[in-house]
């Protein structure tokens, strides 16, 4: 199919008006050209690779893959893409239960759509979790946007594309030029995945129910989910405000936490978070 006959088979989708395009300018419309192709590969096995290769022409990448999200399912890798030296570890060790502690996750689970940077839909404290430096930082990670494709109630894809080490994140501008492109990747996305065919996963992890085993019976409802929210990186401030309690209360579900649980940070409860996935402490080359 040719990109003009794409367009037209997706009337108002993509929200490019004259000035638009104008704003882009020659980039945009040469991108375009270029990778017109593209489109001709969807529904065929080459395009998921076809896609990040365009997607790579338009800003400088590091890391990128594509993950399949379910609610109640673990992600399934669709495409590995660029994944930088022993990121690939933590990606495995991600699908095996640590996915449910993602924004990202949770975002395309929602239905979420178009571009998101993870600073902008993570919680408050989440650059300082155990999580975030675990399956983030610990691999130099500074940056990552994120095209969220929603398939349906509680399914979508999420196409990552990360910047690590020295590089700067993304820029305002890098930004600008991944939005214009975004329409036209989740209309070639929605039409390749629109009908998965790719095997279900078998049920995922419970983050309630594993809040649940970690205690085993000793915290309350609302102690679990301070647990919960606590884990997902939220700061005292925010789980206030999610659960509608005082700063106060919440401090005081904290400590009844760590006492009764024997432990003494975030760090420690996200370790008992990892025992109970049955998953290997980052830094473990067991897989």
């Amino acid at each position: 199919m040719t990109l003009q006959g794409f367009l037209m088979e997706n009337p108002g989708s993509f929200g490019w008006g004259d000035s638009g395009m104008d704003q882009m300018g020659f980039e945009l419309q040469s991108w375009l050209a270029t990778n017109a192709g593209v489109i001709e590969r969807v529904g065929g096995e080459a395009f998921p690779g076809a896609l990040l290769d365009a997607i790579y022409q338009a800003v400088a990448v590091d890391s990128a893959f594509i993950l399949a999200h379910r609610t109640g399912h673990a992600p399934q890798l669709l495409e590995r893409g660029r994944v930088l030296e022993g990121r690939w570890q933590e990606v495995s060790r991600y699908l095996a239960g640590p996915y449910l502690l993602d924004p990202v996750h949770l975002a395309c689970t929602a239905g979420r759509e178009g571009l998101v940077q993870l600073r902008r839909i993570a919680p408050d404290d989440f650059a300082e979790s155990e999580y975030f430096r675990s399956f983030y930082a610990s691999h130099g990670l500074t940056d990552e946007a994120n095209f969220l494709v929603p398939l349906g109630a509680g399914e979508g894809i999420a196409i990552s594309l990360g910047r690590v080490g020295v590089a700067p994140g993304f820029t305002p501008a890098e930004l600008d030029v991944l939005r214009a492109i975004e329409p036209l990747v989740r209309a070639m996305a929605r039409r390749h995945w629109g009908q998965p065919d790719w095997p279900v996963a078998p049920r995922g992890a419970d983050l309630e129910g594993i809040v649940r085993r970690i205690g085993q019976g000793s915290l309350t409802e609302r102690e679990s989910e301070v647990a919960r929210l606590i884990l997902r990186g939220h700061s005292s401030k925010s789980i206030a405000r999610e659960l509608e309690i005082t700063p106060e209360t919440v401090r005081v579900h904290r400590k009844n936490i760590h006492t009764k649980l024997g432990i003494g940070s975030q760090g420690e409860l996200f370790s008992l978070f990892l025992d109970a996935i049955g998953c290997d402490a980052p830094g473990s080359t067991s897989i």
